[in-house]
């Protein structure tokens, strides 16, 4: 997609040594423009910076974690006065990394955050992508829909409930994300930008095979996707390059699934 402009801005990449931010970091680095790459893992985001560096990218780098009260600011430090042309957040836990309050915390509250941060510094045109997950759509109980609005709306206590394991937490996360990226579009909006989430399905990538590893009945529905394989990481790059390019520029406020038929399959 490299051939549809951007507007003038840098572009910001979180969880950009991961199995989604990398291959974001190599497709949007070939765009000539300033990259701030941030990833909890300190030597594994410079290798990759070391290597875009190599082909003449522009590259600063933020070690630390997303979860971080500072970390936005940490952000905006690096911004100086340019505009944000795209923000792709892909930074997160899944269930098998951390306790549900540590889930909850680093995939919704610490996006919240962030989205705060840059929504102010959104370039006319420019959007921000977050990743939400096929999960979020196998949580049809209306007591998950009612925490994941009341949380957008401010609300943190409405999902405390839901934060005692793992396996709940992560899912409502998403969810939560998927309701917040609504919420959120007419403020981008007033500033000609535009925010949208992905939810992957089952991703060939660090992450997803430990949750498959970790997960019989995960692995029973890979099995099921229509397209017969997990997904690469590069896929999800590959529509999070193309929501932020003039060909999606109608695009906003909602949720894209790239997940091989995965949920359309469940008939969910």
């Amino acid at each position: 997609m490299s051939d549809a402009s951007l507007p003038e801005g840098a572009i910001i990449i979180t969880g950009a040594a991961g199995g989604m931010g990398r291959p974001a970091a190599i497709r949007f680095a070939r765009r000539g423009q300033p990259l701030i790459l941030c990833d909890v893992s300190a030597e594994r985001l410079d290798a990759l910076a070391e290597e875009l560096r190599a082909g003449g990218a522009q590259v600063s780098t933020l070690a630390g974690d997303v979860a971080a009260p500072d970390f936005p600011a940490q952000v905006l430090e690096l911004l100086g006065d340019q505009d944000i042309a795209a923000m792709i957040h892909t930074a997160g836990l899944s269930p098998t990394m951390a306790d549900g309050e540590r889930v909850f915390e680093v995939n919704y509250f610490a996006t919240v955050r962030l989205v705060d941060a840059v929504a102010p510094r959104m370039a006319s045109g420019g959007c921000a992508v977050l990743i939400s997950s096929v999960s979020a759509y196998m949580i049809p109980q209306p007591e998950f829909a009612a925490a994941a609005n009341a949380v957008v709306q401010g609300d943190r206590d409405a999902v405390a409930p839901f934060l005692q394991s793992p396996q709940s937490a992560y899912p409502l996360s998403k969810l939560a994300i998927i309701r917040l990226v609504a919420h959120e579009a007419k403020r981008f909006g007033t500033r000609g930008a535009r925010i949208v989430s992905i939810a992957p399905g089952y991703m060939d990538t660090g992450m997803g095979r430990q949750e498959a590893d970790a997960n019989a009945q995960m692995r029973g529905l890979i099995e099921r996707v229509p397209l017969g394989r997990m997904g690469q990481g590069d896929e999800i790059a590959a529509m999070a390059e193309f929501l932020c390019t003039p060909g999606a520029s109608y695009v906003s406020g909602c949720d894209i699934r790239v997940d091989g038929g995965a949920v359309g399959e469940l008939g969910l």
